[in-house]
């Protein structure tokens, strides 16, 4: 049965970086260099903030790991982006999409083979905990943007110009989301590929007819995933290219 989609994750499978802190840490930044000399209060706060998160950090839990992701989030929305102005949020994003450790991090291999894969027909998505602005302007940079009919991703929720927090609501809900991309896009799962780098994206290896573990995976990931959910490893663009083309 031949494949008429693929949808991927991003984090750990489009890009290297397995999380979203690089992006943030550079919207702390950002937002700290905002408040100097006119925001001093908030300054002091993101300051604060800073501690914290890396007192957080220090406890050496899994990056992926639901409750420490809460945990940051909670104290990064808290005392350091709410009541920001949005523009300082989208240009810091765009400062990170820009920059040459961002594009760096690609994974070229799986983009050139979307891109492939959107030229022979095929409806071709993102399914990702990252947010959505900050993908978008990543791959506007790299060139890709045009090679994926959508991007189901978190956003930062904002009112009057600032922001109001960073939304945490895709991870855990993958497979149900997932879902709904496949009825909204008319998409037979039987027919569909899914790449994906993390315990968060094994329901949705169960649903789609071809599962596949990125790159960047960890071995153990990989090994995990092949044994449990009979998802392909590739071992190099040509490998994955041959699978999809069989598909």
């Amino acid at each position: 049965m031949a494949c008429e989609a693929l949808i991927s994750d991003w984090n750990g499978t489009l890009i290297q970086y397995r999380t979203e802190m690089p992006a943030l840490e550079r919207v702390g930044v950002d937002a700290f260099r905002s408040s100097i000399p006119f925001h001093a209060l908030r300054a002091r706060r993101i300051l604060k903030a800073r501690g914290q998160l890396r007192a957080i950090r220090r406890q050496g839990r899994s990056e992926t790991d639901f409750d420490f992701i809460k945990e940051m989030f909670g104290v990064f929305n808290r005392m350091v982006v709410s009541g920001l102005p949005a523009s300082v949020v989208q240009t810091s994003f765009d400062r990170y999409a820009r920059s040459a450790e961002t594009q760096s991090r690609l994974d070229l291999r799986l983009l050139r083979l979307i891109m492939e894969s959107r030229e022979a027909g095929k409806t071709t998505g993102i399914l990702s905990a990252g947010y959505r602005y900050g993908i978008e302007r990543v791959l506007t940079v790299a060139g890709y943007h045009q090679q994926f009919d959508f991007c189901e991703a978190d956003e930062f929720r904002c009112e009057d110009g600032k922001v109001i927090e960073f939304g945490l609501n895709i991870y855990r809900n993958k497979p149900k989301l997932l879902q709904r991309l496949l009825s909204e896009w008319h998409l037979d799962a039987a027919r569909v590929a899914y790449i994906g780098d993390s315990e968060d994206d094994e329901g949705c290896f169960e649903i789609v007819g071809y599962p596949v573990v990125a790159f960047f995976a960890p071995d153990e990931f990989k090994s995990s995933c092949s044994r449990k959910c009979r998802a392909f490893v590739p071992d190099s663009e040509s490998s994955l290219r041959d699978y999809l083309m069989r598909a």
